[in-house]
């Protein structure tokens, strides 16, 4: 394990060696931190005097919006979002603009930096900007710049990264130019192209960059950095696991999630973490298979341990603008920056995901992969086959949990991402997908009368008590599509619940009557949030089982199909009987269901919508030649690409 006063980057300091000597590199962040609320001086620590600046109550010791003489204000529109260019005004310096943000008792400057690239007009012909941040910690011998955001164009030596990084740390605060300043590395919080833009470009010094997030285009001035220094993977030689500027020290810490690497810098003595995206701004892109949702839920509880004597500690993201949006877009939060408690509403956010205490929305930006879930100002993104390591079939699921997604969503984003779902703002039943660590989705279906769990008898034990949970006092039955019951207790797994099955299907002595219904049947539930009377139309689609029904909810426009219509993509639908008499089928289930839903769910996607055009694909595979088949015994057609790809098995 690396000794972090024997680094290659930072220099031996006697107090701090003898305060430190009996402390691993995994538990130096908490020493520090304690040693630091005690008012003990261990090299960059604060007094005591100093400490007690930082108590609640205190003047601010952060100014957010202190614009640099000569820069320009970044212009934002009601969402927070940066518009037209991102800067209120013509901007001398191009692509960026520049706030200090603190000097230190020490004389030591923080300046926040912002790069900002025009995107593609919408369709309505207005304009916006996508803006990434860095921070600039200036010490006595080196300042230290965190990410090189986008790759803007720019024009060296006039409006180019380097030249306005100088330009900060050759002035001082009252614009008149200081007599040898220091000149500055780079440290790069993860491999994301936004944060990484101009890396290229940093020539003549070293480059921090995580170990973990380490690519093929690593020049020799890079430094691989972790938390617990140590070896590195990449190559001979140690990774760092502290940057000393003079009088300034920053701390590696791993903040993994967001890409494999993703690190944070720490400046224990002056209260502050560049946190890259690693924990987000006001939500977090956490769907990627690197921030699997358990292990991301993990280190954040790590973390939260780390930091927890760092009181005071701002949390510096690499995308300020968002901190007016979403949960934090409201008073008393609007415009001040994260803090630990916005890592703790994070944390409540995970693991509201996992234990499924806290229901999930569709998340517009990224499609219908992926939900997002609030815990007070914080926001998680994430994706239902990514909760645990493995995926939906990993095996490593908690069958005891259900998690839940609301439809429609209850936070808006913009107009421009939420107009193309605005006809889900339709569904008016309380709807709720409920996923299982079985692969399997069902649906809650909420009326002033009763209650409707749509289910397979395949569902995770106890999967009914958590749908009573949610609908309170509403009385829930539960409504199996069809027959497949794949285990011989899944029926039983409802027992003390109503059960509504197709006719025909035996159901063993149970404590709980047993409604059998048939084509042509409703399911009348009463009234929905919308003040509608709302029942839901039985419609037989026989094919993957003799008893398959699906359901029709006309007045919110949606269908739930169970197995009777396959899954999206190559699992595809499986039939028990030939091709041609199938096809005749969905031709007469389709004369009467066409055109009268805007959605349908199955019983295994993970996706909180699924488009009619689903269905297209599956008539034009079936009415279609056969392809060469994946299925041993199976004759295979196939139709439609992407999230409309239906696939056909019929025996041969």
């Amino acid at each position: 394990m690396n000794d972090p006063d024997h680094s290659p980057c930072c220099a031996p300091d006697d107090a701090r060696e003898a305060a430190t000597a009996a402390f691993t590199r995994r538990n130096l962040l908490a020493a520090a931190a304690a040693l630091t609320a005690t008012g003990t001086v261990v090299g960059g620590l604060s007094s005591p005097a100093f400490a007690d600046r930082r108590r609640p109550g205190s003047s601010p010791r952060i100014k957010w919006y202190e614009l640099v003489p000569g820069f320009v204000a970044i212009a934002t529109d009601g969402y927070g979002r940066p518009k037209g260019d991102g800067f209120a005004a013509p901007n001398p310096w191009g692509a960026y603009t520049a706030y200090l943000i603190a000097v230190s008792d020490r004389g030591h400057r923080t300046w926040r930096i912002e790069n900002m690239q025009e995107l593609a007009p919408r369709p309505d012909g207005s304009q916006y900007a996508q803006g990434s941040t860095m921070w600039l910690f200036e010490g006595d011998d080196r300042a230290l710049l965190v990410d090189t955001a986008i790759n803007t164009p720019e024009t060296p030596g006039v409006d180019d990264l380097k030249t306005v990084v100088h330009h900060l740390l050759g002035h001082d605060d009252d614009g008149s130019e200081r007599l040898h300043p220091v000149d500055f590395d780079v440290a790069i919080t993860h491999r994301h192209g936004d944060h990484t833009g101009k890396v290229a470009r940093m020539t003549g010094r070293t480059v921090y960059y995580p170990d973990l997030d380490w690519g093929p285009t690593a020049t020799p001035n890079w430094v691989p950095v972790r938390q617990d220094g140590g070896g590195t993977a990449n190559g001979p030689g140690q990774t760092v696991d502290a940057i000393d500027l003079g009088g300034r020290r920053i701390d590696v810490v791993a903040m993994y999630g967001h890409t494999p690497g993703s690190t944070g810098y720490l400046d224990a003595r002056n209260l502050m973490l560049a946190t890259g995206d690693a924990i987000g701004s006001a939500y977090v892109w956490a769907h990627f298979a690197s921030a699997t949702t358990s292990t991301y839920a993990a280190m954040l509880r790590e973390l939260r341990r780390e930091l927890a004597p760092l009181r005071g500690l701002a949390l510096l993201p690499a995308h300020f603008y968002q901190i007016r949006q979403f949960g934090r877009a409201d008073p008393p939060v609007d415009g001040r920056p994260p803090d630990l408690a916005y890592l703790d509403d994070m944390i409540s956010a995970a693991e509201g995901a996992l234990d499924g205490s806290v229901l999930a929305d569709p998340y517009h930006e990224l499609g219908r992969e992926n939900v997002w879930i609030g815990g007070g100002t914080a926001r998680m993104v994430y994706s239902l086959t990514n909760l645990y390591p493995g995926g939906p079939t990993g095996g490593a699921g908690d069958m005891r949990r259900f998690h839940g997604v609301r439809v429609p969503s209850r936070y808006p984003t913009d107009p421009f991402l939420d107009g193309p779902y605005a006809f889900l703002d339709n569904i008016r039943t309380g709807l709720v997908m409920i996923r299982d660590s079985a692969d399997e989705s069902a649906y809650l279906v909420v009326g002033s009368r009763r209650a409707l769990l749509v289910a397979s008898g395949r569902s995770a034990p106890g999967l009914a008590r958590y749908a009573r949970r949610l609908t309170g006092s509403s009385r829930l039955e539960v409504v199996l599509t069809d027959g497949d019951f794949a285990v011989a207790d899944g029926v039983g797994r409802f027992d003390g619940f109503p059960l509504i099955v197709p006719a025909g299907v035996p159901v063993p002595r149970r404590s709980a009557p047993v409604t059998y219904i048939r084509a042509g049947d409703r399911l009348d539930i009463g009234r929905d949030r919308a003040h509608r009377g709302v029942s839901l139309e039985v419609h037989a689609l026989p094919g993957r089982r003799a008893d398959s029904l699906t359901l029709l909810d006309p007045v919110s426009r949606v269908l739930y199909a169970g197995d009777a219509l396959g899954v999206q993509g190559v699992r595809g639908l499986t039939l028990s009987t030939s091709r041609e008499v199938f096809a005749t089928a969905l031709d007469g289930w389709r004369a009467k269901t066409d055109g009268r839903y805007d959605t349908l769910y199955t019983a295994h996607n993970h996706q909180w919508l699924t488009r009619p055009g689903y269905v297209d694909s599956l008539h034009t595979a079936v009415h279609g030649p056969p392809v060469a088949s994946p299925m041993p015994g199976y004759e295979a057609f196939t139709s439609g690409t992407g999230e409309f790809l239906a696939w056909v098995f019929a025996p041969r």
